[in-house]
């Protein structure tokens, strides 16, 4: 399973995600790239999950279509601390997202 984590949410959060193949927007040569085309960029590199926690893109862009699912993370915080302690939930969340598909964590 591959993984894409915005670049809005710490790197250290790739260290969370078990059982996958997570890497951060940055790390996949995408830093930078405008929401749209990201959502594009990714579906030519063939991602099944997209990890976010900006809350407003699923109401400005159209997932239904996209060959990955979105999890949206929300948080007090995109800061580490804020967010590990959703490690169980975030992975049960990869684990069962599918195409077209959001999930809203916590």
């Amino acid at each position: 399973m591959k993984i894409a984590i915005d670049e809005c949410l710490p790197k250290r959060l790739t260290k969370l995600i078990q059982q996958a193949d997570a890497k951060t927007v940055p790390q996949l040569g995408l830093a930078g790239t405008k929401d749209k085309e990201l959502l594009a960029k990714l579906e030519e590199l063939q991602i099944n999950v997209f990890i976010t926690i900006d809350g407003n893109l699923e109401f400005q862009q159209n997932f239904k279509q996209r060959s990955f699912g979105t999890v949206v993370i929300r948080s007090v915080s995109n800061r580490f601390q804020d967010l590990v302690y959703l490690e169980t939930v975030l992975n049960e969340a990869v684990q069962q997202t599918t195409a077209g598909d959001i999930r809203r964590i916590p």
